[in-house]
């Protein structure tokens, strides 16, 4: 029997990984070492710190029961502090912190609080495929900005036609970037605001790497004075505590635009298990160099480990000093797939760059989540593929 699908369903762009994730499966089911560099998924561990506070939280019985949709209010508060802490921003934990499962539930969830069919959202292009996926699920339409290696794939708003951004809903910003790594400084969030308070748009800032910056601690969204009046931004703990299986974030900003995730999400589905929240608390609560900086100098070091490697290969690297990713040029006459598909010959899988958006045709992501020793390798079988000759 064959059950037609919704047709929300039926507009999302094709599953492009699916060719590659075939190969993948044949290739190990042949036996093939393969080095995944595909998947942005942590690799070190969480810090014991913060899985002993899971571990006394779990031993509770009070903390088996349902959570509150909003979060606990110790979360919350501690979320608050941090953000006092790390950003000089100070928010309401009342009204304008709630948390998430993970930052990609919660933009999922946001663009069903505000857009409507026939709406139109502006995305980053490359960029996260939820931006995508989370605007055609709610019935709107993504429009696009570009993301260029030219200008350090940093957006140039004042290139954006007005009647652009007197048509969307919302935009999409997401810096430090995936999948690119590059970062932007407080400028472009204060030019963006500038224009959401003068047309009347919606910035949803995603900001999974913000503890990823390896020369200097990024910006965020919300240090702009008055960006708050138009904007909510989405932390998450994966990147920054290696804890991406935890499942944890939480969206700061606009009370308004808060409460209607609440909304939502208060229907959907229901608070996150305690014990997890408050794991997140120690997190937050640091000190950031006992809980994130030992992580941070792996990733920097393998960074820089493959960045001079691969260039000493002949490949063309985009190193914008954030995030466990790199951007990379595909191999001479080749589209995104084929680069993928070559590599995976020689053991390396990677992610095929138009898998986030018709920008990132031309490119191949790869993520870093592997031990020094897997890097060494890969840099040793991509040197063996002779597609720019061996060096």
């Amino acid at each position: 029997m064959i059950f037609q699908k919704a047709l929300r369903l039926q507009k999302l762009p094709p599953y492009v990984f699916a060719e590659v994730n075939k190969k993948k499966a044949s290739l190990l089911a042949e036996g093939k070492d393969l080095i995944d560099l595909g998947m942005g998924d942590c690799d070190l561990p969480t810090p014991p710190a913060i899985i002993e506070a899971l571990h006394t939280a779990t031993k509770d019985p009070k903390n088996h029961r349902y959570s509150s949709y909003i979060g606990l209010e110790e979360f919350r508060k501690a979320a608050a502090k941090w953000m006092s802490r790390r950003f000089s921003v100070d928010l309401d934990f009342k009204s304008e912190i709630m948390n998430v499962i993970g930052s990609k539930e919660g933009l999922a969830h946001f663009s069903e609080c505000y857009v409507n069919p026939g709406d139109f959202t502006l995305c980053p292009d490359p960029g996260y495929p939820v931006y995508t996926n989370a605007t055609i699920l709610s019935g709107g339409s993504p429009l696009y900005y570009p993301l260029v290696w030219e200008n350090d794939f940093r957006p140039t708003w004042s290139k954006i036609a007005d009647d652009v951004w007197k048509s969307i809903k919302l935009i999409y910003i997401n810096f430090p970037h995936n999948p690119t790594g590059a970062t932007v400084s407080l400028d472009t969030y204060s030019e963006l605001v500038e224009r959401a308070k003068k047309f009347g748009f919606i910035i949803v800032s995603d900001s999974p790497y913000c503890e990823q910056g390896y020369e200097s601690l990024p910006p965020c969204l919300l240090q702009v004075p008055g960006a708050k009046d138009v904007g909510i931004e989405f932390f998450s703990f994966s990147k920054t505590y290696n804890m991406t299986g935890w499942r944890l974030g939480f969206a700061a900003g606009n009370a308004e635009l808060i409460s209607a995730l609440h909304q939502v999400k208060s229907t959907i589905d229901t608070g996150i298990f305690m014990p997890i929240q408050y794991a997140g608390i120690r997190a937050l609560q640091g000190p950031d160099e006992e809980l994130i900086q030992p992580s941070k100098e792996v990733y920097q070091y393998r960074r820089n480990l493959m960045v001079k490697g691969l260039r000493e290969l002949g490949y063309s690297v985009f190193d914008g000093g954030a995030t466990f990713y790199l951007w990379i040029k595909n191999m001479p006459g080749k589209t995104s797939l084929e680069s993928a598909s070559l590599l995976m010959d020689q053991g390396v899988v990677v992610t095929p760059g138009h898998g986030f958006g018709k920008a990132g045709e031309g490119y191949f992501r790869m993520s870093l989540t592997v031990p020094e020793e897997r890097l060494k390798e890969v840099l040793q079988r991509m040197k063996g593929s002779g597609h720019f000759g061996d060096r």
